[in-house]
């Protein structure tokens, strides 16, 4: 399980309309990474952290943003729990641009292919609300968290 930016700003903000579905959701990822420890079941990807951290203590996004270290504290907590990794590295060249020709992307959607990339490139399923990433991901790459 891969998490998307808009789950993990989601699962940390309370103010957020869809923290209790977001936060349950990924609990309940945490709980299945943490039965097989020795694997990597939550794959936290550089790129979506950076995302995260930069949605989160946005004063443009949020009245009350949060802080640099509250955002650093909730992505170290993230990867203290059994069977997360953090990917710091990203997609191959060749595979992004492959999939943003292929998907046609817009400028708007370059982070989005990004991430679709590392994605595809780890084999993992990108787990989010954007509903965007149907254009993007094959669906057995892509989980859809209902609101």
């Amino acid at each position: 399980m891969t998490p998307d930016v808009n789950l993990l700003v989601a699962s940390m903000r309370l103010d957020h309309p869809h923290h209790a579905l977001a936060f349950d959701h990924v609990h309940a990822q945490l709980k299945l990474a943490a039965q097989r420890p020795n694997e990597a079941s939550v794959v936290l990807l550089g790129v979506a952290v950076a995302g995260f951290i930069r949605v989160v203590t946005n004063r443009k996004i949020f009245q009350l943003p949060s802080t640099l270290q509250q955002a650093i504290d909730f992505v170290d907590a993230l990867l203290l729990s059994p069977g997360v990794v953090f990917q710091g590295a990203g997609s191959h060249w060749l595979g992004f641009k492959d999939l943003c020709l292929r998907a046609e992307i817009n400028p708007d959607s370059i982070t989005d292919a990004w991430i679709a990339a590392c994605t595809l490139q780890m084999g993992e399923i990108l787990h989010t609300f954007d509903r965007d990433f149907k254009k993007i991901l094959p669906a057995e790459n892509l989980y859809l968290v209902s609101r």
